[in-house]
């Protein structure tokens, strides 16, 4: 299995990046990855003002897929995610949404499938990816933000057996990800989640002419997520909730009207992060309810 090392990393994603490696459309790779920090953190109580906060959110990659052409989707299929035995966080003024004072930086232990915080409080782990996307075809867009491309989606559901489809815009995808995530809560309201360094291991297919998937679209075992970014919550929340609708209008048999008054019973809009340069929105949606024709 092709495996990318944890030090082929770069900072936005970007058409003339030179490729790292090359696969074919149906392998498995595996990226192994730095925390969001470039693994900076290396104490409890680190000093803020030595990390370097232009090496944040590494993005392992690119990967070149050979049969990936403008047009086409990328459907990664997260197999394995394998996480380090210690987490990163930092809070500081500014950051975020609370009212907090000062700079801290600070590591936890993970034991078992349980991070050991604070004053005997004991959190369970659910790894997740934050960072997976593809090139776009235009100007170069950081690995802090989101987008159609992917990037920094910090979706909580994107986690092992979780599937996300992207978009090709440029020849070979250049597809590249990180910033794994031991756990994080809707939202990432404190700009960062359980941060740590791991490998992940994906599954890649080219799909041809498949032009009924809103783009970046996750699929999990029990739900289908369109995802949207915009500057403006209200936007973001709106674009996610129309993805929804029309994936709908695609693939089942109800009309306009019904798609709408479904997803008002049985669909959630969501807020999965507020805290990048884009706020994300998903409307998630359970796989099976209204007899979907979706081809996975």
């Amino acid at each position: 299995m092709l495996k990318i090392s944890k030090d082929r990393v770069h900072f936005a994603f970007d058409a003339a990046e030179t490729p790292v490696a090359f696969a074919e459309s149906g392998d498995e790779v595996t990226f192994c990855t730095q925390d969001c920090y470039c693994e900076q953190i290396v104490e409890d109580g680190y000093d803020f003002s030595r990390i370097d906060m232009n090496r944040n959110n590494p993005a392992t990659g690119p990967l070149f897929i050979k049969d990936a052409e403008p047009g086409d989707l990328l459907r990664v299929e997260i197999r394995n995610i394998r996480m380090n035995s210690e987490g990163s966080m930092t809070v500081r003024s500014g950051a975020g949404i609370y009212e907090i004072e000062g700079y801290h930086c600070r590591r936890f232990s993970i034991e078992g499938k349980q991070i050991i915080f604070d004053q005997g409080i004991r959190i369970p782990v659910k790894p997740m990816v934050g960072v997976m996307g593809t090139a776009p075809e235009g100007a170069a867009i950081s690995t802090q933000s989101p987008g159609e491309h992917g990037g920094n989606l910090d979706i909580k559901d994107l986690g092992e057996g979780a599937i996300l489809y992207l978009p090709a815009n440029v020849p070979g995808a250049l597809l590249s990800m990180g910033d794994i995530h031991a756990v994080q809560g809707d939202g990432e309201t404190v700009i960062c989640a359980m941060e740590v360094s791991g490998e992940i291991t994906v599954k890649v297919d080219v799909l041809k002419e498949r032009n009924d998937i809103p783009t970046p679209f996750i699929l999990t075992e029990s739900n289908y997520l369109t995802t949207a970014a915009n500057a403006s919550l209200d936007q973001s929340s709106v674009e996610a909730a129309h993805k929804m609708h029309r994936f709908l209008q695609q693939h089942t048999e109800l009309s306009d009207a019904q798609c709408g008054m479904l997803l008002s019973l049985a669909g959630n809009l969501r807020i999965s992060q507020v805290v990048n340069p884009e706020k994300g929105c998903i409307m998630e949606f359970p796989v099976g309810l209204a007899k979907e024709t979706f081809i996975r």
